[in-house]
């Protein structure tokens, strides 16, 4: 077993956290040593919700592990090494390679690189969706009725407070939905902490447990709503330069509920979410 010579816990008390993550010392030098705080899926609409639609569960460290070496393979951003599993603070806990670096945030990132780096992840796509190292398959066919199943499992415990009223408009979105194409990677929780950042840019993607494989317009309507217009547009065009945009017009509502039912980006009101500008142009 490693000794942890001294550690020190980086997201102390920072609630939108999902996991314990530890600096630690040992003898070869500094590693990252995290595993979830949740206890049960119902801990939140983020955590219930990634599990019912993807079959993710972020307690699993195997599976972690098999993640982080799954965007390790892609070779899109630099991703840490695994060094294996240890005990420790009183549970199972995977250590990773420490990545020297700066935090940061999108809002000063290089968008148009940044559409460049997603479209090269899009660049691996499959044919079913669910988590990426394969666990859990599901068919294309199944995206949005499943996704349906979940908002209706997790919306009226944590989103929707009057849901009755809601519940037929949300189940004609999903319902009108095309069945995806293709799935590829994304992560659901995709934010600026994400990354250790060098000279202003996301280098190395370090928290990697809430991936899945999922509809490529379900990752763009997420890009879609983090980005301002400006950045959205520079994202395109870097996108565009590797591969066709998709179309996101037939898809975008859909997704932008499955997006709001995770809390994503917080709990606005449904018809503010589903109104944010679409950045994003169709197909010319």
């Amino acid at each position: 077993m490693v000794e942890a010579q001294s550690f020190t816990e980086l997201n102390a008390g920072d609630p939108s956290r999902a996991s314990h993550v530890w600096r630690v010392e040992t003898e070869a030098g500094p590693e990252l040593w995290r595993r979830s705080w949740w206890t049960a899926p119902e801990v939140s609409a983020f955590m219930l919700g990634l599990g019912r639609l993807f079959g993710v569960d972020p307690r699993d460290l195997k599976a972690t592990a098999g993640t982080y070496a799954f965007w390790r393979r892609l070779n899109v951003w630099a991703v840490p090494a695994v060094a294996g599993l240890t005990d420790f603070q009183g549970g199972p806990t995977l250590r990773v390679e420490f990545i020297e670096g700066d935090t940061g945030d999108f809002a000063q990132a290089d968008a148009r690189e940044l559409g460049r780096r997603v479209a090269a992840v899009h660049t691996h796509p499959q044919l079913h969706f669910g988590d990426v190292t394969g666990t859990h398959r599901f068919p294309l066919a199944e995206f949005y009725p499943r996704a349906l199943a979940m908002i209706q499992a997790v919306a009226p415990r944590y989103r929707f407070q009057d849901w009755a009223a809601h519940e037929a408009t949300v189940t004609a979105i999903l319902r009108a939905a095309p069945a995806p194409s293709a799935a590829v990677p994304m992560l659901l929780d995709w934010n600026g902490s994400q990354f250790v950042w060098r000279e202003g840019q996301p280098f190395a993607l370090v928290d990697v447990e809430a991936s899945a494989l999922a509809p490529p317009e379900l990752d763009l309507c997420f890009w879609e709503v983090l980005l301002d217009g400006a950045q959205a547009q520079a994202f395109e065009a870097g996108y565009r330069e590797m591969q066709p945009f998709p179309d996101l017009s037939a898809h975008r509502a859909a997704c932008r509920l499955i997006l709001l039912t995770l809390e994503v980006e917080g709990a606005p009101p449904l018809g503010e979410w589903l109104a944010l500008p679409t950045h994003f142009t169709s197909p010319t």
